[in-house]
Protein backbone atom coordinates (compact mmCIF):
# COMPACT_ATOMS: atom_id res chain seq x y z
CA UNK A 1 0.00 0.00 0.00
CA UNK A 2 1.84 3.24 -1.27
CA UNK A 3 0.70 6.71 0.45
CA UNK A 4 -1.50 4.80 2.79
CA UNK A 5 -1.29 4.18 6.32
CA UNK A 6 -3.22 0.80 7.68
CA UNK A 7 -4.13 0.65 10.99
CA UNK A 8 -3.71 -3.17 10.62
CA UNK A 9 -0.74 -4.59 12.09
CA UNK A 10 0.04 -1.62 13.97
CA UNK A 11 0.45 -2.73 18.42
CA UNK A 12 -2.36 -1.49 20.35
CA UNK A 13 -0.30 0.00 22.83
CA UNK A 14 1.23 2.52 20.02
CA UNK A 15 -2.08 3.16 18.98
CA UNK A 16 -3.66 3.85 22.56
CA UNK A 17 -0.39 5.77 23.08
CA UNK A 18 -1.09 8.31 19.88
CA UNK A 19 -4.63 8.44 21.70
CA UNK A 20 -4.11 9.20 24.89
CA UNK A 21 -1.17 11.64 23.89
CA UNK A 22 -3.93 13.52 21.80
CA UNK A 23 -6.16 13.46 24.36
CA UNK A 24 -3.83 14.85 27.19
CA UNK A 25 -1.46 17.03 25.59
CA UNK A 26 -0.94 19.80 28.17
CA UNK A 27 1.37 19.47 30.91
CA UNK A 28 -0.11 20.44 33.54
CA UNK A 29 -3.25 19.29 32.28
CA UNK A 30 -6.21 21.81 33.12
CA UNK A 31 -9.75 21.06 34.49
CA UNK A 32 -10.87 20.59 30.55
CA UNK A 33 -8.24 17.51 30.18
CA UNK A 34 -10.41 15.97 33.01
CA UNK A 35 -10.37 15.92 36.79
CA UNK A 36 -6.91 17.21 38.16
CA UNK A 37 -5.17 16.13 41.80
CA UNK A 38 -1.99 17.38 42.75
CA UNK A 39 0.09 16.79 45.71
CA UNK A 40 3.43 18.69 45.51
CA UNK A 41 4.79 19.32 42.12
CA UNK A 42 3.37 16.04 40.85
CA UNK A 43 0.09 16.58 39.13
CA UNK A 44 -2.20 14.15 38.12
CA UNK A 45 -5.22 13.87 35.38
CA UNK A 46 -7.80 11.41 35.00
CA UNK A 47 -10.94 11.08 32.57
CA UNK A 48 -12.81 7.96 32.65
CA UNK A 49 -13.98 5.89 29.06
CA UNK A 50 -16.19 3.56 28.31
CA UNK A 51 -14.54 0.14 28.11
CA UNK A 52 -16.37 -1.35 24.86
CA UNK A 53 -15.51 1.57 23.07
CA UNK A 54 -11.89 2.56 23.63
CA UNK A 55 -12.18 5.41 21.05
CA UNK A 56 -15.07 7.13 23.39
CA UNK A 57 -15.07 10.60 24.57
CA UNK A 58 -14.28 11.10 27.85
CA UNK A 59 -17.89 10.52 29.62
CA UNK A 60 -19.44 10.79 33.65
CA UNK A 61 -18.74 7.55 35.72
CA UNK A 62 -21.33 5.11 34.99
CA UNK A 63 -22.86 3.14 37.59
CA UNK A 64 -22.68 -0.48 37.54
CA UNK A 65 -20.97 -0.42 34.17
CA UNK A 66 -17.24 -1.53 33.90
CA UNK A 67 -15.22 1.80 32.40
CA UNK A 68 -11.73 2.85 32.25
CA UNK A 69 -9.37 5.67 33.16
CA UNK A 70 -7.40 7.81 30.95
CA UNK A 71 -4.48 9.19 33.64
CA UNK A 72 -1.78 11.68 32.97
CA UNK A 73 1.26 12.20 35.44
CA UNK A 74 3.05 15.85 35.26
CA UNK A 75 5.73 16.80 37.17
CA UNK A 76 7.16 20.41 37.15
CA UNK A 77 5.16 21.17 34.17
CA UNK A 78 6.74 18.59 31.92
CA UNK A 79 5.36 14.70 31.38
CA UNK A 80 6.40 13.20 34.62
CA UNK A 81 8.78 9.75 34.82
CA UNK A 82 6.60 8.92 37.71
CA UNK A 83 5.24 5.32 37.34
CA UNK A 84 1.27 5.05 38.24
CA UNK A 85 1.64 1.87 40.44
CA UNK A 86 -2.19 1.15 41.65
CA UNK A 87 -5.96 2.72 40.85
CA UNK A 88 -8.41 1.66 43.50
CA UNK A 89 -11.91 3.28 45.01
CA UNK A 90 -13.95 2.69 47.78
CA UNK A 91 -17.04 3.72 49.56
CA UNK A 92 -15.72 5.37 53.23
CA UNK A 93 -19.77 5.80 54.48
CA UNK A 94 -20.02 1.88 53.72
CA UNK A 95 -16.67 1.02 54.53
CA UNK A 96 -16.35 -0.91 51.16
CA UNK A 97 -14.48 -1.17 48.08
CA UNK A 98 -14.41 -2.34 44.72
CA UNK A 99 -15.66 -5.78 43.67
CA UNK A 100 -13.11 -5.84 40.85
CA UNK A 101 -8.94 -4.89 40.92
CA UNK A 102 -8.44 -2.87 37.89
CA UNK A 103 -5.04 -3.30 35.15
CA UNK A 104 -2.74 -0.59 34.76
CA UNK A 105 -1.41 -0.37 31.33
CA UNK A 106 1.81 2.50 30.68
CA UNK A 107 1.26 3.85 27.31
CA UNK A 108 4.46 6.26 27.60
CA UNK A 109 5.19 9.48 28.48
CA UNK A 110 3.33 10.19 31.13
CA UNK A 111 0.30 8.34 30.31
CA UNK A 112 -1.39 5.22 31.60
CA UNK A 113 -4.62 3.75 30.96
CA UNK A 114 -6.29 2.02 33.80
CA UNK A 115 -8.85 -0.76 32.65
CA UNK A 116 -11.56 -2.87 34.70
CA UNK A 117 -13.43 0.13 36.96
CA UNK A 118 -16.72 -0.78 38.25
CA UNK A 119 -18.51 0.92 40.33
CA UNK A 120 -21.63 -0.99 42.00
CA UNK A 121 -23.60 1.25 43.65
CA UNK A 122 -24.59 4.91 44.29
CA UNK A 123 -23.27 7.70 46.32
CA UNK A 124 -20.03 9.25 47.45
CA UNK A 125 -16.81 7.04 46.07
CA UNK A 126 -13.46 8.16 46.69
CA UNK A 127 -10.50 7.21 43.75
CA UNK A 128 -7.09 6.64 45.38
CA UNK A 129 -4.21 6.68 43.20
CA UNK A 130 -0.43 5.15 44.21
CA UNK A 131 2.45 6.61 42.40
CA UNK A 132 5.70 5.79 42.54
CA UNK A 133 8.54 8.90 42.16
CA UNK A 134 11.49 7.56 42.68
CA UNK A 135 11.88 6.14 45.82
CA UNK A 136 8.74 8.23 46.83
CA UNK A 137 5.46 7.18 46.87
CA UNK A 138 2.53 9.29 46.41
CA UNK A 139 -1.10 8.80 46.82
CA UNK A 140 -3.60 10.76 45.52
CA UNK A 141 -7.26 10.97 46.40
CA UNK A 142 -10.31 12.46 44.72
CA UNK A 143 -13.70 12.07 45.11
CA UNK A 144 -16.32 10.88 42.57
CA UNK A 145 -20.42 11.08 43.36
CA UNK A 146 -21.65 8.49 41.51
CA UNK A 147 -25.61 8.49 40.37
Amino acid sequence: MTGRFCWQGVPIAVAMSIAAATAHAACPPATVDGAVVSKGELVLAYRPVANADKGAKPDRIPMAQHFALEVQLCEKGAASTARLHKADASMPEHKHGMNYRPVITSLGAGHFRVEGMMFHMAGRWELTFEVHAGKETVRLTHDVQVE
